[in-house]
């Protein structure tokens, strides 16, 4: 079942509105997809190959920010595993870290770099186990490569491949674990999709990354920022959000580092090029220091089992809401514009905080139309969608409304099945027939369906 209805209110899509259709910015966004995808893989190949390179969280001067203090590894796994994987780490954080991870079990490290976490983790799975290491560079797998045959590991094994589409079989990983390499991907959701994908039922995640608010423009759009994992950082709920659109349950930081201003300042001017290209606008600028809020999280999810009930609460969406439910519209190809102006008939579905779905409502006097109804691809057939138009109802009917329409390409029997009845669309009152809906974002082979709320 498509568990999405239709509706918006004006036609300034990128997509086909609930006639489905092709994004119209699908290829160019590829292409910048594809852009960045090289931009980062040529900053990391030359800094694999460079000695004493800076990359994530790496040191290069003595005013830089030591990885040991940043990334909290021991002293003693450091001091078990080759190390030049250890040199040549750009991560922010220990994946592996307090983690469950057991003998027999599959791990896949996403953005395994020279192997550092490849290695910590072969010692948990022992001889038993298996680790998968997942790098785009190839001169990344091959200093890897190198450093398993140095260190004598027979359970790794390095494949080159890309986060946004792995080469590896679905449900087949225990665990997923990523050190600073997500907040790289131009196409996040797709990463944590494909963690989704590859993981067991009851698989478990331990991912390390860069979370950011409140970056200036002139840091996101650029390059070296970008690669230095900063300007790709994404907000903190966004990012939690997106695993549990993903299809993740219980997703939640279990550790953090909040970086200072002083520490920030210090990232920038460990690195040559940063300090070099920001350096006195810091200086002169300190206050820019105070407003950005960069973090290092570790985050902890697991996949669902099969038949397992998941526990989802409606309710009316906030105003913090609006850029989730964008996204999921977005990826429903609905349209999200309106939004703002029936945001006090609008409910989400939350799955330990994170948003799952959403269902809108247009009110035309005692009529209203249903809109914006869209569950996390993941999430459909666990019968959220259900509950939130069940929710929706008694909401229209609480609010006075006595009759409720929708317009539809998709499910017609599931409407059907809750009460909905197909009407010609004459039948459909005035008011609603002039919505942009109506009027301009379906095709003229979607059915008008009809409830009575009283």
């Amino acid at each position: 079942m498509n568990e999405q209805l239709t509706t918006g209110k004006t036609l300034r899509l990128a997509s086909g509105g609930c006639c489905g259709g092709p994004s119209v910015s699908a290829e160019p966004a590829a292409t910048e997809e594809k852009k960045i995808k090289s931009q980062v893989q040529a900053y990391y190949s030359e800094r694999v190959q460079t000695p004493s390179s800076g990359g994530c969280c790496t040191k290069s001067s003595a005013r830089a920010v030591n990885i040991s203090e940043l990334a909290g590894y021991q002293r003693e796994t450091l001091a078990s595993i080759p190390a030049a994987a250890a040199e040549k780490s750009f991560g922010c954080g220990d994946p592996l870290a307090f983690t469950e991870v057991q003998p027999g079990q599959t791990v896949l490290d996403i953005g395994s770099g020279a192997g550092i976490d490849c290695f910590i983790a072969s010692q948990k799975v022992g001889p038993t186990g298996k680790v998968i290491g997942l790098d785009m560079t190839p001169a990344m797998l091959e200093t890897a490569r190198r450093n398993a045959r140095e260190g004598g590991y027979t359970n790794v094994e390095f494949r080159q491949g890309e986060a946004e589409s792995m080469p590896v079989e679905s449900s087949s990983v225990d665990w997923v674990i990523s050190n600073c390499v997500i907040n790289l991907s131009p196409a996040k959701e797709k990463v944590f999709a494909e963690i989704n994908r590859v993981l067991k039922p009851g698989g478990r995640i331990s991912i390390s990354d860069i979370v950011a608010d409140a970056l200036p423009d002139f840091v996101r759009q650029d390059k070296l920022a970008y690669c230095g994992c900063i300007g790709g950082a994404i907000p903190e709920a966004d990012y939690l959000s997106l695993l549990t659109q993903a299809g993740l349950v219980d997703v939640h930081v279990e550790a953090r580092l909040d970086y200072t201003p002083e520490q920030i300042r210090g990232m920038i001017l460990a690195d040559t090029q940063l300090q070099h290209r920001y350096g006195a606008i810091v200086e002169a600028n300190p206050q820019i220091l105070e407003q950005i809020k960069i973090a290092s999280i570790k985050v902890a999810g697991r996949k669902p089992a099969v038949d397992e009930k998941l526990k989802t609460r409606v309710e009316p969406a906030s105003a913090k809401d609006f850029p989730a439910i964008a996204q999921l519209l977005q990826r429903s190809n609905l349209p999200v514009d309106g939004l703002q102006e029936i945001s006090d008939s609008i409910l989400v579905a939350r799955q330990n905080g994170g948003l799952v779905g959403v269902i809108g409502l247009e009110r035309y006097g005692d009529a209203g139309l249903v809109r914006s109804f869209a569950v996390a691809e993941n999430w459909r057939g666990r019968g959220v969608g259900k509950e939130l138009g069940q929710a929706l109802l008694q909401h229209a009917a609480k609010s006075g409304i006595q009759k409720v329409y929708l317009l539809t390409n998709t499910i017609r029997d599931l409407a059907a099945k809750n009460g909905f009845r197909e009407i010609p669309r004459e039948e459909v009152p005035a008011g609603v027939r002039e919505s942009v809906e109506f009027r301009l974002n379906c095709c003229d082979s979607a059915v008008a369906m009809e409830r009575s709320l009283v």
